[in-house]
């Protein structure tokens, strides 16, 4: 088990702690982009919902994954905030 002391570089800073923290944002970042674009931003796309969904339920569909793909932006927003604030760049 590490401790505190055992990450500090040199230094004294704590750069191998800012650098698995940066990893582990960097790995957030990249599940919260793919779900994006993947995944919702994909559906919102008409063709890809058989032709005998009646357009109501389609836009329902599509105003809910809105909100997802809204949410998720913010969610990227915080992470890059985090990273900023604790990754191995700060």
């Amino acid at each position: 088990m590490s401790t505190s002391a055992d990450n500090k570089a040199g230094d004294g800073s704590n750069a191998g702690g800012r650098e698995m923290i940066g990893g582990i944002l960097a790995s957030a970042l990249n599940m919260e982009d793919e779900i994006s674009s993947g995944v919702y931003e994909d559906y919102l796309n008409r063709r890809h919902w058989p032709d005998e969904l009646e357009e109501a339920t389609f836009l329902n569909i599509q105003r809910r994954l809105t909100v997802l793909i809204d949410d998720t932006k913010k969610h990227r927003k915080i992470l890059l905030a985090l990273a900023r604030e604790y990754g191995e760049n700060r």
